[in-house]
């Protein structure tokens, strides 16, 4: 949070951390009152602030997603159930209802207190959930944008917020099946594993969210759908990008973005887009790389192409990495680049048999 420059997504992080490290010394604090046999201080000094994870996360997610949000005072109301729950923590009503639940009659309280840390349940899965659509959105806005998602993508954080939004309900879940159907017996067998299993993916998001930070991250325009003046307009536009697809060959620049076809085509990107998305019924980045696919497929018709590997050639079509050539080549042609290749072998060789026995 210190960190300079200050950055807006290093501050939800560093929030997003430290309620987390709350949770620890939570749990640090009732080993320790207990063994001194002061376990019964510990609801006067309750440091849980499950309220404050939701909001952190998704305000991190939308901060690095939208390089360009600035937080404002309204959003300040994310965090008020958050205050809420640190009064709530500070009152009778959770003292005697936590205590209730190891008591034979539980205490009129005890439903009050479960329903807040229901409540705070919700609130995390609702904000993961609404990060997770964010994260979407941001994925889908990049193939309007970018032929190659190397280096631009989020991925490393789909897996921390699917965590996040699938753990506390099965830890709910799994609780109150143990208080009911065990009493509680297998609760040392899997609490400390659990959370200890959930402080390594939170310190993970931490570190390499902080070393995601400081590289300036992908910043493009949202692309609206654009209407065109006339049905011609939108054909004309589209006859210009297939020219100069078939042409110049920009899909052959690795680093080609819809600015740069734009500049060539001197047109506005969002028209552009609009183009691509209606008259080719594909996004940006499909449509760019179908060109590379067909000029992949090309050059291994030529007789030299053992002179490349497929990797090579994938390069020379425009690809910048084995996993992006091996997923588009297959979701365009259903088939990996080797079986291709195998296929295509074997069609050759049949005919020059045939052409050999007439």
């Amino acid at each position: 949070m210190r960190k300079k420059p200050r950055n807006l997504s290093n501050i939800f992080l560093a929030l997003l951390v430290f309620f987390f490290a709350l949770m620890a010394l939570n749990i640090a604090l009732v080993t320790v009152l207990r063994s001194y046999d002061l376990f019964h201080l510990f609801r006067y000094v309750q440091l849980e602030l499950m309220f404050g994870i939701g909001p952190a996360i998704y305000f991190y997610t939308k901060s690095i997603t939208q390089p360009t949000f600035k937080f404002s005072r309204k959003e300040l109301i994310h965090f008020i159930p958050v205050t809420l729950e640190f009064i709530f923590y500070r009152t009778s009503f959770y003292r005697l209802g936590a205590d209730g639940l190891y008591e034979a009659t539980p205490h009129p309280y005890t439903k009050i207190y479960l329903i807040e840390q229901w409540l705070g349940i919700i609130s995390i899965t609702v904000y993961t959930l609404l990060s997770l659509q964010l994260f979407f959105q941001h994925q889908k806005g990049l193939k309007k944008h970018y032929s190659n998602l190397e280096k631009k993508t989020l991925k490393w954080l789909r897996t921390p917020l699917l965590i996040y939004s699938g753990f506390w309900i099965g830890w709910n879940i799994l609780t109150e099946i143990d208080r009911f159907a065990f009493d509680r017996a297998y609760k040392e067998a899997y609490f400390l594993p659990t959370f200890v299993g959930l402080a390594i993916v939170t310190c993970w998001i931490g570190f390499k969210g902080y070393i995601k930070s400081q590289v300036a991250p992908p910043t493009h325009a949202t692309v609206k759908k654009t209407k065109f003046d006339s049905n011609s307009q939108h054909q004309a536009l589209a006859k210009d990008i297939t020219k100069l697809m078939s042409e110049q060959k920009p899909y052959l620049d690795a680093d080609l973005d819809l600015s740069k076809l734009s500049e060539l085509l001197e047109a506005n990107p969002k028209q552009v887009s609009a183009a691509i998305n209606q008259h080719f019924e594909k996004n940006f980045y499909e449509y760019i790389n179908s060109y590379r696919v067909e000029a992949f497929k090309a050059r291994m018709t030529q007789a030299d192409s053992d002179k490349l590997t497929l990797l090579g050639h994938a390069f020379e079509c425009g690809f910048k990495s084995k996993s992006t050539f091996n997923h588009v080549f297959k979701k365009i042609s259903g088939k990996t680049p080797s079986d291709y290749v195998k296929q295509l072998k074997k069609e050759s060789e049949k005919k020059q048999s045939v052409a050999s026995q007439a």
